[in-house]
């Protein structure tokens, strides 16, 4: 059957606009060669989408061939401690496979729309319990692909370097249609949370991140709190679930995205709706500890879908990573930042910001935990109006804390921030690129202004 491409220009789901004058769904790994050989038939610059829920256009078409990988959706087969998969895969789909055979990934994704393709050539930082694993695409052991020129390649951990250049290399060095992914023996997770004040938790903060286990925070600017979440794993493996915590994930999984975007088009007076957001996120706040206190779960069961209607729940964010021993300072300058921006422009983001403890994990080029152990910070909103313009004054102060961004998760990224953050790293691979894509067939204009 002939490749045939379809005439798009629709947005993903994040609200970015891609523009691909082609889209075309690749069923062969033959078909990824000759859509590389033609560029007349299959205009640069040539991107692969998963599942299309990055927070930036660094998979835009340009008026170019976008390729989606969603026919390549088989689980090709489990060996002992890893799993072979196509790139079209959904790690939601992935990871429910593998607990069904008592399996999971040493890291389980917080979004289970994202693809597998996407995993192993992106960012994306996850709650970590240990050194050496903090992003899921430290999980891949192998990856096959398709280059620049048209060739197949094989590359697997005895390729060292060259993998760990591959797992952020944003599909800039080539095609990826089939990954191997670690596995390890499924275990229950014991869940906590335990909310703060910013005085409490600046003065406990040693403590928190030296009691061990995966951390995520929620941070709450305007309402003085920090709610912290610990994820150990629970040998015992006495599985326990309360309704309370039921309702709760759903809660922060479907409810407030929507209530965030409703406040931000029905209350228009900033003071309304900066006071009804307060009172919402200090309700969350007094019922969180008790709703999931001493719960011990599965990893997979806290990984949410995103529905395909991004209207019904639309969640945003922007993601930068601090030194993990500066994180108290960072996080008392936001606070500060948040309230003074408000009180110039009369806007707040309408959800809670997400943080996480990421241990040093040196697997991919640009892991934001290269040079150690670090604390995301994720402010987050349903995409309401004034959101973008926050961001650009955001990561001014971000790169100014000494933050270390994604291309993948943090908005409206500008070439200073890229040079201060990665300096040789981002060089060497600039230059990398060039000699391995001279004709630029897979670079779009996103990496254009990042990186050359």
């Amino acid at each position: 059957m002939a490749l045939k491409g379809t005439r798009s220009r629709s947005a993903d789901h994040s609200g970015i606009y891609r523009r691909p004058r082609l889209v075309v769904r690749p069923r062969r790994l033959e078909d990824f060669a000759a859509i590389i050989a033609k560029p007349k038939s299959f205009p640069s610059p040539v991107r692969a989408v998963g599942a299309d829920y990055s927070q930036t256009r660094c998979a835009s078409g340009d008026g170019g061939t976008t390729v989606n990988t969603g026919a390549l959706d088989k689980i090709l087969d489990f060996d002992d401690g890893s799993v072979r998969v196509q790139a079209g895969v959904k790690l939601g789909t992935l990871v429910r496979a593998l607990a069904e055979r008592g399996l999971e990934l040493p890291l389980t994704p917080e979004i289970g729309n994202i693809s597998v393709g996407a995993l192993a050539v992106s960012t994306l930082p996850q709650p970590s319990y240990q050194e050496g694993m903090a992003q899921m695409s430290s999980c891949v052991a192998e990856m096959k692909l398709v280059t620049p020129q048209g060739r197949q390649m094989t590359v697997t951990e005895r390729d060292r370097d060259l993998l760990r250049v591959l797992r952020s290399s944003f599909g800039l060095l080539g095609l990826v249609h089939e990954v191997v992914l670690r596995v390890e023996t499924l275990k229950p997770v014991k869940v906590d949370y335990r909310a703060y004040s910013f005085a409490e938790f600046k003065a406990g903060y040693a403590g928190i991140v030296a009691g061990g286990g995966a951390l995520r925070f929620h941070v709450a600017p305007f309402s003085d709190r920090v709610t912290v979440e610990r994820r150990i794993p629970d040998h015992e493996e006495s599985v326990s679930r309360s309704g309370i915590w039921q309702v709760r994930n759903s809660v922060m999984r479907n409810v407030l995205p929507a209530f965030g975007t409703s406040v931000g088009s029905v209350l228009a007076a900033p003071g309304l709706r900066n006071a009804v957001l307060s009172g919402v996120h200090r309700a969350l706040n007094a019922t969180q500890a008790r709703a999931q206190r001493g719960v011990v779960l599965y990893a997979h069961e806290w990984m949410r879908e995103l529905p395909a209607e991004s209207w019904k729940a639309r969640h945003t964010y922007s993601l930068w990573a601090f030194a993990q021993s500066d994180f108290p300072r960072v996080l008392e300058k936001y606070l500060a930042f948040c309230r003074a921006y408000y009180k110039q422009f009369r806007y707040r983001c309408n959800l809670v910001a997400g943080a996480t403890r990421l241990h040093r994990d040196r697997n991919s080029l640009f892991s934001p935990s290269y040079a150690g152990n670090m604390v995301t910070l994720e402010p987050s909103s349903p995409g309401d109006q004034g959101f973008e313009d926050f961001l650009i004054d955001f990561n001014d102060f971000a790169s100014a804390a000494g933050g270390i961004p994604t291309f993948n998760q943090t908005r409206a990224l500008q070439p200073d921030h890229i040079a201060k953050a990665f300096g040789e790293r981002a060089r060497l691979f600039a230059a990398l690129r060039r000699r391995t894509d001279p004709l630029n067939r897979l670079r779009n204009s996103y990496f254009a202004q990042l990186l050359d």
